[in-house]
């Protein structure tokens, strides 16, 4: 009885595992993350009720690599053009390689959400870098 409900699902079953697996993976990243979090927070609680200082190695990892991030985010002007670019050319790519598929068809279009997002980003930049202080 079991076998023939299955026998009708298992063509689903290859589609439902590939989205299944990238689901799984992301969840295990942030549980992992949140586990090391707890962890590092339990052992500053631990040093506290203890009376023991705090070893600045344990707090750097937050603040040095907010700090680093935020720096390096400041240092890069051009953080937004790269996929800006990739995503407009992608976007041109997809447009003409539909076309010569099929002349006439609409599948062309296909390529403009990519064209439109890398526009978007394109002007994304524009308008940032002409809001950032000169240094």
């Amino acid at each position: 009885m079991f076998f023939d409900h299955f026998h009708a699902f298992s063509p689903l079953m290859i589609p439902i595992l590939a989205l299944l697996i990238p689901i799984v993976a992301i969840v295990a990243h942030y549980l992992g993350r949140a586990n090391s979090e707890r962890q590092r927070h339990e052992t500053i609680r631990e040093l506290v009720r203890a009376g023991q200082p705090i070893p600045p190695e344990l707090l750097g990892d937050v603040q040095d690599s907010d700090w680093h991030c935020a720096r390096r985010e400041r240092a890069n002007p051009n953080r937004i053009l790269v996929p800006a670019i990739i995503n407009i050319a992608v976007g041109l790519g997809l447009m003409g390689m539909f076309s010569m598929m099929m002349p006439g068809a609409w599948l062309w279009s296909i390529g403009l959400l990519p064209l439109f997002i890398g526009l978007g980003l394109a002007l994304y930049w524009t308008v940032e870098r002409k809001q950032q202080p000169k240094p």
